[in-house]
């Protein structure tokens, strides 16, 4: 088991027994998810996605074909982010535990989809090119177990993309981090989607169970991959890092 600066296990990140307050609180959001989302992240999120699409992009422009994962695809967002860039060479397969966000994802892309959670992927291993992330992987129950999931489906030298939030190793960007999304996010969702944007303040519970970063880098490399690229934006409080599975 891998350890962190602390001595403590890796085992500890991820939600945990809160795992179930939060989908229940995604679930309760979806009507007005997207938009909230451009809002609360000041417009960088559909630019964070979009760099990452192009970094999966530039892996596979070469290939006729290849098999990827959408994990948490909430409403299908880096699906339809993908079709844009790659119309007919990906075969994407959906990955989410809300029936609700399974159903819209689909209707937007065409795709089809598998209700599952990071922990517990029902795929045969070595079967993936890639799979990709979007502000869902801090959602996980467990971050150990959810990389090993990852890293059994991907072939090897397969790719793992993440655009999510981020923890600075500088407490005090951390701080101010948290600060945002404790309580001036939620402020925002409330003015710009009425008492229901309140509810965004539960991204404050994930950030908090976040890893530091330098904590997070070193979790997935024990857990087998490389780090190919990293890019970190808001004083470090986002990130789009592409991973590699290491060749055995």
């Amino acid at each position: 088991m891998a350890l962190n600066q602390s001595g403590e296990g890796s085992s500890e990140y991820g939600l945990k027994d809160d795992w179930n307050y939060v989908q229940n609180t995604l679930e309760q959001i979806i009507p007005i998810y997207d938009k909230t989302n451009r809002y609360i992240s000041l417009g960088s999120d559909l630019k964070l996605r979009r760099k990452g699409i192009g970094l999966l992009v530039s892996e596979f422009q070469e290939r006729e074909s290849f098999c990827l994962l959408d994990l948490g695809c909430g409403t299908g967002t880096m699906t339809r982010l993908l079709q844009e860039r790659m119309r007919s060479k990906g075969n994407v397969l959906l990955v989410d535990p809300i029936p609700a966000m399974m159903r819209l994802a689909r209707q937007r892309t065409y795709e089809d989809g598998v209700l599952a959670v990071y922990e517990y992927l029902p795929l045969r291993e070595s079967t993936i090119d890639a799979t990709m992330a979007g502000f869902s992987l801090r959602d996980a129950r467990n971050l150990s177990a959810a990389l090993k999931q990852i890293n059994r489906l991907l072939k090897p030298n397969g790719k793992f993309l993440i655009v999510d939030l981020s923890k600075p190793d500088s407490s005090v960007r951390s701080k101010l981090i948290s600060i945002y999304w404790r309580g001036i996010a939620p402020t925002i969702a409330y003015f710009s989607s009425g008492r229901l944007g309140l509810k965004f303040g539960a991204l404050a519970k994930t950030y908090d169970r976040l890893p530091k970063i330098s904590e997070f880098l070193h979790i997935t490399q024990e857990e087998g991959f490389d780090v190919s690229k990293t890019e970190f934006s808001m004083m470090g409080g986002a990130c789009v890092i592409l991973l590699t599975k290491k060749e055995t």
